[in-house]
């Protein structure tokens, strides 16, 4: 067997090898999930658990097509989605530049840095009774709580990828006479896509939280205050129902940052 032939036959295997693991993984995830569903219908069935509590998954479907037929219920999708989106976006035209040129220039991450550091650390949940104060229980103060929750983290991750650049290639760079532009943008902003998109993956997580926790405190529409309306009456399906709308929404919007993040993980110093 030739050399090249061989080198071929194990570059197949080893692709064999990780189509069979990811493979079984699915499968392993798949039947958890389900098991875990078939415990939880068991347990509601026999009632091992107070029905005021927890719903079935049986009685969340059925909850959930009751719910989808309704307008009134896609008019709440519809806000939260809405909300979220506008925030998210000004989340990332405003921390992406912010966070890169603070970890590119030391005099303007030292003006910020203590704000962004406060800010941070404090529970935006502390800063609703002013927000919904500044800009009421419409729409508005939903998209600032969304902002805020995602801001963070995109800003940090961005500070993060400056703070990893390879300076010997950054000597080298300025060595063959480059402009601090021209290194800016050849070889610090290509740096930061990686860590840019694991913190705009945690900035979605965020988010979603936010459109809950600000639907919920005070808002007209949107599935946070359906949730809230369901509880007040008592209707644990429908609650469920909403809580499974946010998670499916985190669990695919993050999937599709995750395997953007893993395409460029090689851009990623080590």
């Amino acid at each position: 067997m030739k050399k090249d032939e061989t080198i071929t036959l194990g570059k197949f295997k080893q692709t064999k090898k990780k189509i069979s693991n990811s493979q079984r993984n699915f499968m392993i995830s798949t039947f958890s999930v389900i098991a875990f569903l078939i415990l939880w219908e068991v347990c509601s069935y026999y009632k091992l658990v107070n029905p005021l509590f927890i719903s079935s998954p049986l009685k969340i479907v059925e909850a959930a097509g009751a719910l989808f037929v309704d307008s009134a219920y896609w008019n709440h999708i519809g806000v939260s989605a809405y909300e979220f989106a506008i925030g998210f976006l000004f989340a990332l035209i405003i921390g992406i530049p912010i966070g890169i040129f603070a970890g590119w220039n030391q005099i303007f991450n030292a003006i910020i840095n203590p704000f962004v550091s406060a800010l941070y650390v404090t529970p935006k949940v502390a800063l609703l009774p002013i927000i919904i104060i500044a800009f009421g229980i419409g729409i508005t103060s939903k998209i600032v709580v969304v902002f805020l929750m995602a801001f963070f983290p995109i800003v940090m991750s961005a500070q993060k990828a400056m703070s990893t650049l390879d300076q010997n290639l950054i000597k080298a760079a300025r060595s063959f006479t480059a402009s601090e532009f021209q290194i800016f943008r050849t070889i610090a902003l290509p740096s930061t896509v990686p860590f840019l998109l694991n913190g705009i993956r945690i900035g979605l997580g965020q988010g979603l939280i936010a459109i809950v926790v600000g639907e919920m405190y005070a808002s007209t529409a949107g599935i946070g205050y359906h949730l809230t309306h369901a509880g007040q009456n008592l209707k644990t399906a429908e609650m469920f129902v909403g809580v499974a709308v946010i998670a499916i929404s985190g669990v695919l919007l993050t999937g599709m940052i995750g395997l953007i993040e893993k395409k460029f993980s090689s851009w990623k110093p080590e």
